[in-house]
């Protein structure tokens, strides 16, 4: 139950946001499951697919082994405490890549041991993250606040994903230019630590655990039907995207005409989608249920993923830049539904229990996902025949497959009953009449934007105003910063000049 002040809690959730700022962009340079990081095992250490499928693998076998980890620490720790320790196991083993060109033959084994390290670490952070977030945010307010805060964060990954990735391509991909980028993001995310520990939280977060949790709380989670409905959806629908996605880069690096810039750009649009829409998402999760929002991004993202992928060939790619901004808006609106529902389904007091039981059984599932496309890749004749004149090859075959059996999965959600959730129908009427949602605006809005000069004007005093706005949240960073390091070196002189003073 948040027992804050409102004061207090407002200045919270302004914090949380600012934390993100800087830790969202760092996670998305060192995530296993995000371009980057691939980019950087394709083009600088030159691994292949299968190797490529464990990397994917990583982050969701980290979250699968979490659980007894998290209930050891439980039984020490508060979830405050677990947080912290959670940013610093992170952040600190990227800071040693910037080492990493120094390790001669041994840097591929360095590297997996960064990543494996960093990737626990943040999965016992994720799960004590979010306990400790459904403590303070309100029930009624988490759709538009985490669709606000998402929208955030998500202009600044934008900004800083993007810069990466054309200063890694400038100095050709080199192991220098790629260990400098990732000491920066972990010192990122140890910035972010210093704006989660202005965050106030109820005492339930700050203090350890009254009664202990036993193991009974976490094999109690498998008899909540709806939520384990949930669970399943959620692991089913990992499992086939990530037959598929982990491959994406692959194979715009290797079969596409476009180098680690492009690929940068389409993943910014990716988070271009999704930051446009977020707003948007939050609110229609909070009228009509998370459930429903869901379901409706699932159809979309396969419904739009599907044909791109399969018509993509070394003469036809442009389409891809639509496609990751449409797959972008449907991946945001699911992320942040699929957060919002997972925490609504969870009975007071038992968070940590239901949030880890979760995370590890979805990433069960997803983690076979990129190790069985790592080996179909590894298996599959490269060439399988041509559609409408372009080579179809395995990658085609991996993709589509993938997202055939994500359609599949939609059964299992349409199982669960989500407390207060309306019909898809109503859902889709509303949607159809929002411009920010409608294809056929939205269409001719970028068309519009990229034909006439006049519209890229505007387009670029809109961007401006909004950098102005989102800055807006960022402004004092410096200062606060300053003043901190200010206060902490008054108080030691101050200190030391009472040391100084001889006894009375």
């Amino acid at each position: 139950m948040n027992l804050l002040r409102k004061r207090d809690l407002l200045l919270s959730l302004k914090s949380g946001t600012i934390e993100a700022c800087f830790s969202v962009p760092m996670l998305n340079l060192t995530l296993t499951q995000f371009p980057f990081v691939v980019a950087f095992a394709v083009e600088a250490l030159g691994w292949k697919s299968g190797a490529i499928g464990w990397l994917a693998a990583v982050h969701h076998l980290c979250n699968a082994a979490q659980p007894p980890l998290m209930w050891l620490l439980r039984r020490r720790l508060s979830l405050h405490r677990i947080i912290v320790w959670g940013f610093l196991a992170n952040a600190v083993p990227w800071a040693f890549m910037g080492f990493l060109p120094w390790f001669g033959p041994h840097k591929d084994w360095m590297f997996a041991t960064v990543v494996v390290v960093a990737t626990l670490g943040n999965s016992v952070c994720g799960v004590a993250w979010s306990s400790a977030m459904g403590e303070l945010v309100p029930l009624h307010l988490r759709g538009r606040y985490f669709g606000r805060r998402n929208m955030t964060f998500g202009f600044w990954t934008l900004v800083v994903v993007l810069a990466a990735g054309f200063i890694a391509d400038h100095f050709g991909n080199s192991l220098q230019v790629f260990g400098i980028l990732f000491a920066s993001a972990a010192g990122m995310r140890l910035i972010g630590l210093f704006f989660f520990f202005r965050m106030k939280f109820p005492a339930t977060v700050l203090q350890p655990l009254q009664q202990r949790e036993e193991l009974r709380d976490y094999l109690n989670v498998f008899q909540a039907r709806h939520y384990m409905y949930l669970l399943v959806f959620v692991g089913l629908w990992g499992f086939a995207i990530n037959l598929g996605q982990p491959f994406y880069s692959v194979y715009v690096l290797r079969e596409l005409p476009l180098s680690i810039s492009h690929l940068t750009l389409l993943t910014t649009l990716q988070s271009l989608g999704g930051l446009v829409t977020l707003p948007t998402w939050g609110v229609l999760g909070d009228r009509f249920g998370s459930k429903p929002v869901m379901l409706a991004c699932s159809f979309l993202w396969v419904i739009v993923a599907l044909p791109s992928w399969l018509l993509a060939g070394p003469d036809r790619h442009l389409h891809l830049y639509l496609n990751y901004f449409l797959v972008g808006a449907a991946t945001a609106g699911f992320q942040l539904s699929q957060f919002n529902l997972m925490v609504k389904m969870i009975p007071a007091r038992t968070t940590a229990p239901y949030i880890s039981v979760f995370l590890a059984g979805i990433s069960l599932m997803t983690a076979a996902g990129p190790l069985l496309g790592g080996q179909l890749l590894m298996t599959l004749p490269h060439d399988i025949g041509l559609l409408l004149g372009e080579p179809i090859v395995r990658f085609h075959v991996v993709f589509v497959g993938a997202l055939g059996l994500c359609l599949l999965a939609t059964h299992v959600l349409q199982q669960m009953e989500e407390p207060a959730e309306r019909p898809l129908s109503e859902l889709v009427r509303v949607m159809r009449k929002m411009r920010e949602l409608n294809p056929v605006l939205g269409l001719a809005a970028i068309a519009e934007s990229v034909f006439t000069p006049r519209r890229l004007t505007l387009f670029a005093e809109r961007s401006l105003r909004t950098l102005r706005r989102q800055t807006g949240d960022l402004a004092d960073v410096g200062e606060e910063l300053a003043d901190a390091g200010i206060g902490a070196l008054r108080r030691r002189l101050n200190q030391e000049g009472e040391d100084r003073k001889p006894p009375r």
